[in-house]
């Protein structure tokens, strides 16, 4: 059951802070005339990096499919 807690409070905790990543990477995006984040002045930097990697983890666990349950066999019934 702690297990299942777990997976609802990061499911939530990510729910949260999906649109605060999305404006890190916004914020802190290479500017093409620079080269460099404007922020910390770095090609892709940290904070970039890290609120990328959370947002395509989270698309990726979106995306993971779900497997359908198997339909179960009749086995003795009729055939015709």
């Amino acid at each position: 059951m702690a297990a299942e807690q777990d997976r609802h409070e990061s499911g939530s905790l990510t729910d949260r802070l999906l649109p605060y990543y999305r404006d890190v990477v916004a914020m802190h995006a290479d500017d093409p005339a620079v080269g460099a984040c404007l922020v910390c002045r770095l090609p892709r930097c940290e904070d970039w990096r890290f609120a990328s990697e959370r947002l395509l983890t989270s698309i990726d666990r979106e995306a993971e499919p779900t497997m359908p349950a198997s339909p179960r066999l009749q086995h003795g019934g009729d055939s015709s």
